[in-house]
């Protein structure tokens, strides 16, 4: 058996080697002759004398530079919208294969003069931001929020292209501006005649739902206090979380009384005739008092997401309910304790205590309304 284990072993390494070794080989073979000359280059980095990373490489590379320079022929004849950013792209690729052979000695032994193309690369950059910029200009014109997050992305690219081109820089803070979905975000208050409650824990948890979904660059949040800052007369949706109903310190006191019985108790220990001694087993009972007091705490709080035009249509409307419930239990026993469980007995030795303050219950049933809350808000934001 051990020696099967280590022949696995040894035939997997070998596999898992041989793979590594073949990757590039197997890229030539599929007609990928860019990635196939990127993957032996790099084999030859870690070992500058595997001859099949040489192989491959001699290979795939003619064909790797005849077959993306064909492409800048096709794209050149297609007029397409895109020719000068695709054709950017495909010089990009060409150099990259230029820098990676001229820092790799062994990847240079093998093609030793390596073709680089930053000229005519140079001069596409400006033909395709100019692309980009058209076709940003061309989606703000339209108007929508989508159209927007679209001219945002052809202004960033334009501006990769050529860094300042234009008035890109305004360019794409205004498309951004437009982009964004502005939520209003009024996490109101607990009201309450009777305690002197905080939502504060719970709105902090919250807070940091908003955040995660701000993950998103195109989403943001803002207070009502933010929100007069920025004089922001017009956001897109309105979120408010309202606490609509909650009960704090309903106390209910119960008491239970059990009867108890365990058998084959070792009861005594006898000594017989012979000398010889032996246990005596039997039943034993008691009876077990148990007092219990319950102090439950639960709520609705209230999810509503509108729409910030001029229907104010509502988006979400939802209710979520949480509850915690406090107990403390102390009894009693009269009888054997033997016929006690363990936990009967902490029971017996515990005492009454004070139910723990409002405020911490409070937090304790809006902790599973969190969980709820925080599903749906990303739920519903996902895709924006």
């Amino acid at each position: 058996m051990k020696h099967q284990l280590r022949f696995w072993v040894l035939t997997s390494v070998f596999g898992l080697f041989t793979v590594s070794c073949n990757t590039g080989k197997k890229m030539l073979q599929m007609g990928n002759y860019y990635e196939a000359v990127m993957k032996s280059v790099d084999k030859l980095r870690s070992s500058p004398n595997n001859d099949k990373a040489r192989e491959t490489l001699a290979d795939a590379y003619p064909f790797a530079v005849s077959t993306l320079l064909d492409k800048i022929d096709s794209e050149k004849a297609s007029m397409s919208d895109f020719q000068y950013t695709q054709m950017v792209y495909i010089y990009e690729d060409l150099n990259a294969m230029y820098e990676s052979i001229q820092h790799a000695p062994a990847a240079k032994a093998v093609v030793s003069n390596p073709k680089k193309y930053y000229s005519q690369l140079a001069r596409m950059k400006p033909k395709a931001a100019e692309e980009q910029y058209l076709s940003g200009m061309d989606q703000l014109d339209m108007g929508s929020r989508e159209n927007a997050k679209q001219a945002y992305f052809y202004f960033k690219e334009a501006n990769k292209f050529v860094p300042n081109y234009k008035d890109v820089p305004s360019r794409i803070e205004e498309s951004y501006n437009l982009a964004i979905l502005k939520v209003l975000a009024n996490l109101r208050p607990v009201q309450s005649r009777v305690y002197d409650l905080s939502a504060e824990l719970f709105y902090d948890e919250v807070d940091k739902v908003l955040r995660r979904i701000e993950q998103n660059e195109f989403i943001r949040f803002f207070s009502p206090q933010q929100a007069q800052n920025r004089k922001m007369s017009s956001p897109d949706q309105f979120l408010v979380i309202n606490f609509e109903d909650f009960e704090v310190g309903e106390t209910h006191t119960k008491e239970r009384i059990e009867k108890l019985e365990k058998d084959s108790v070792k009861l005594s220990t006898i000594t017989l005739d012979d000398g010889k001694k032996r246990d005596v087993f039997g039943k034993v009972k008691a009876e077990l008092t148990v007092n219990r007091i319950e102090v439950v705490s639960n709520g609705l709080i209230n999810l509503t997401i509108t729409h910030g035009g001029f229907d104010k249509r509502i988006l979400l409307n939802e209710d979520f309910g949480g509850q915690y419930v406090w107990f403390n239990e102390w009894g009693n026993f009269n009888g054997d304790e033997r016929a006690l469980t363990n936990q009967q007995l902490a029971i017996c030795k515990a005492r009454q205590i004070a139910p723990i303050p409002p405020q911490q219950m409070f937090v304790e049933f809006t902790k599973p309304i969190h969980d709820q809350l925080k599903s749906k808000l990303v739920q519903f934001y996902d895709g924006y």
